[in-house]
């Protein structure tokens, strides 16, 4: 692990050396943006005849670089190189002090045949100089390796702008605003899955459905597939969301967005050994649900995400669900061009352990850290939030969030769950009281390469907290500390 520090500022350097171009020099050459899942991208632009004469820098000509006489073969080269340092005063209110330093490193190749083949294979490399194992997913490094993204993929063109597309093999997966399943970019290894899928419609229209088994990273190794989870899904798109590569924020608000957004969806899950309050058992659980969200009159922002799970849990019933409302408004004509908005999220939990019925809610595998702070303690599990945000611009290139939190158990019955599908914290209390929450998250857009993004976070423990630890619950503080360079 002592090699980690040395290596990431090495890479450092080398970012430092390699970074000599302005901020918005793409716009002449209308590059498409760099996607969080870089398969999404399309670099195959109608004249790229002169591409090395016009492009700004060395990545520009690495992709749409020819691999046949004829042109019709041809690929892109990417990656992107991040270091992050995340130290927690005070972790999960004791008086246990810690620090993680971790690297990731990605690299891919896009390769296409023609216009309806293409191939895409990403690795991933990371490690870490606090390997929690006992949360894989979400602490375990892959220090020898892996592949991210492997599949083929075959667009079959029906008629006008409406296609088939049909994929195969190892595949990053994300749906709406990444409540129930995500990549998870805050992750040492990003979430991946095995599996195959289908695509009917255009980039407006889109119907999709995939069958898959998640990917698990195994410290000091490569990959395993979990053979002990299933994961399958059904939805619609009304549009396809730009994600963008943001190391900090995770998913920018939907005042981001300019057009109504609708995805009705429909996921299963079968789960051997899941892990709740009332034990341990096989889970098999179905989530139908729907997310609207979109602009009013370009200064209002609106979502609804709505969610009901059943399905049953050892021999017991499953019934849950989650509801998530925001409402905004934006000042783009005011200093600092503020965007401010209210959530409020909800998710069940289990009401009465001996009635035969499991009412804890699944978020699946959702994005970690967007919604409940960087630090990623906490699942939408059994959870109540109410939260006041708001995002300024204090120059062009250095955006801020601000972020208040009050947490509460929707349950009294029910236990606190982290995010690596087990239980963070379990006790008796009779309170619902988790504490509030505050935080601080500003990224600073270096280039279009280039981002540095830093998080302050403290997490004030409620009563419940108080009761189910012996000693003094101290007030948690969290830093975050990330660089980042995509190429």
């Amino acid at each position: 692990m002592s090699n980690v520090r040395k290596y990431s500022t090495l890479f450092l350097i080398l970012i430092i050396g390699f970074q000599v171009e302005a901020q918005d020099v793409n716009k002449d050459l209308q590059l498409p943006p760099y996607a969080d899942r870089r398969y999404k991208e399309n670099w195959k632009l109608s004249d790229w005849s002169d591409r090395d004469k016009r492009a700004k820098d060395w990545s520009d000509m690495i992709k749409t670089v020819p691999l046949s006489n004829n042109k019709k073969i041809w690929a892109s080269f990417g990656g992107q190189v991040r270091g992050r340092y995340m130290p927690t005063i005070n972790e999960e209110f004791s008086s246990q002090n810690s620090g993680l330093f971790t690297l990731r490193l990605r690299a891919h190749a896009d390769v296409h045949f023609g216009t309806n083949f293409r191939l895409f294979a990403e690795g991933i490399y990371s490690n870490t100089t606090k390997d929690d194992g006992s949360r894989l997913g979400a602490g375990t490094p892959v220090t020898k390796g892996a592949f991210l993204n492997l599949f083929a993929e075959y667009k079959f063109k029906l008629y006008n702008k409406t296609n088939l597309g049909v994929w195969v093999g190892r595949r990053e997966l994300q749906a709406g605003h990444e409540r129930l399943l995500s990549p998870g970019n805050w992750l040492t290894t990003r979430r991946t899955f095995d599996g195959a899928g289908f695509y009917f419609g255009n980039e407006k229209d889109k119907l999709t459905a995939f069958v898959t088994r998640p990917v698990i990273p195994v410290p000091d190794g490569y990959t395993t597939r979990d053979e002990n989870t299933t994961i399958w899904g059904v939805k619609y798109e009304s549009s396809d969301i730009p994600y963008s590569t943001h190391a900090g924020f995770g998913i920018p608000s939907w005042s981001s967005f300019d057009r109504t957004y609708f995805e009705p969806y429909i996921y299963g899950l079968h789960r051997q050994n899941a892990v709740y309050e009332e034990g341990t058992a096989n889970e098999t659980r179905y989530t139908a649900g729907f997310l609207l969200a979109g602009p009013i009159k370009r200064i209002f922002n609106y979502e609804i995400e709505a969610m009901y799970q059943f399905g049953s849990f050892g021999d017991q019933k499953i019934a849950a669900y989650s509801i998530t409302t925001e409402f905004g408004v934006s000042f783009p004509e005011v200093k600092l061009q503020p965007h401010i908005w209210l959530g409020f999220d909800y998710s069940s939990g289990d009401q009465n352990p001996n009635d035969g019925t499991l009412g804890t809610f699944n978020p699946l595998f959702p994005q970690v850290a967007q919604f409940f702070g960087e630090h990623g303690a906490m699942d939408r599990k059994n959870l109540t939030s109410l939260s006041a945000n708001v995002d300024f611009t204090v120059f062009k290139i250095v955006k801020s969030r601000l972020t208040y939190w009050n947490f509460q158990r929707s349950s009294i019955n029910d236990a606190v769950y982290n995010t690596s599908n087990g239980i963070m914290r379990s006790g008796n209390s009779n309170s619902r009281d988790l504490g509030d929450s505050m935080q601080l998250s500003t990224v600073i857009s270096l280039s279009r390469h280039w981002e540095i993004c830093a998080t302050y976070n403290f997490w004030v423990p409620g009563q419940y907290f108080w009761d189910t630890q012996s000693g003094t619950a101290y007030t948690q503080h969290f830093f975050m500390i990330t660089t980042q360079f995509t190429f």
